[in-house]
């Protein structure tokens, strides 16, 4: 199923990019061009929704096995902010990170925990209005190392929290039409943390902001390496 989902996407991606950037000339009308980055914007939807369910199907089949590396958590922070910062700035949101000094080495998937830390960064920028701040945090803590994404987004009542945390949840039907999702990163997130040994806690106030905390086990960790340490 995965690659007979993904293949057709890839297509469409693909080729709706090489009419976008006019490779073999120009499209004519410019509102052709308009079409085709909704093609292209939706195609990319699309396929990041399919990864998602795949992702969840693994998990629920108990066929999702982790490639467990030791890796610099400050620099898979660095990467993943990289890769939602053009996001921030088209929002106009403040994008910072606080990260603790000489963190220890983790043992994990790191293109795991890279996907949990992608998916809270742009679940808060998307319910964080302009001039809102969104920032990354870690520490090292008597149950392990805490990974925090914080906003000053619209935030989420108390009790709608668990339904937050439900797969295609939807806090409300209007934040439905208003904010594109499937509802599917926080609940992915939560099965990947537990999948390390781990454990993802929601609070968030409305109208004041949403902290999402990945809290990953004291045996996950690890001194960095001796060339690392001495570089």
């Amino acid at each position: 199923m995965s690659h007979e989902l993904r293949t057709p996407l890839n297509a469409v991606l693909g080729f709706s990019e090489t009419m976008l950037v006019e490779t073999f000339g120009p499209l004519g009308s410019p509102r052709y061009k308009e079409y085709l980055g909704h093609i292209h914007d939706s195609g990319a939807h699309l396929l990041s929704l399919i990864n998602d369910v795949l992702d969840l199907s693994r998990l629920d089949a108990a066929q999702s096995e982790l490639n467990e590396t030791v890796f610099d958590p400050a620099e898979l922070i660095a990467e993943s902010l990289c890769m939602v910062t053009g996001q921030a700035q088209q929002a106009r949101i403040a994008l910072s990170a606080d990260i603790g000094c000489d963190l220890p080495w983790l043992k994990a998937d790191k293109r795991r925990i890279k996907q949990i830390v992608i998916n809270l960064l742009s679940n808060s920028l998307k319910f964080t209005p302009a001039g809102g701040r969104v920032q990354v945090s870690a520490r090292l803590t008597d149950a392990g190392l805490a990974l925090a994404v914080a906003d000053s987004g619209i935030g989420i009542a108390r009790e709608d929290i668990p339904k937050a945390l439900e797969r295609f949840g939807q806090v409300d039907s209007r934040l439905e039409r208003k904010y594109e999702g499937s509802g599917l990163g926080l609940p992915l997130s939560k099965q990947l943390a537990e999948l390390h040994g781990g454990e993802l806690v929601l609070e968030s106030t409305a109208g004041a902001g949403t902290i999402v905390t990945v809290t990953l086990p004291r045996d996950r960790l690890g001194a960095r390496p001796a060339a690392v340490a001495a570089a």
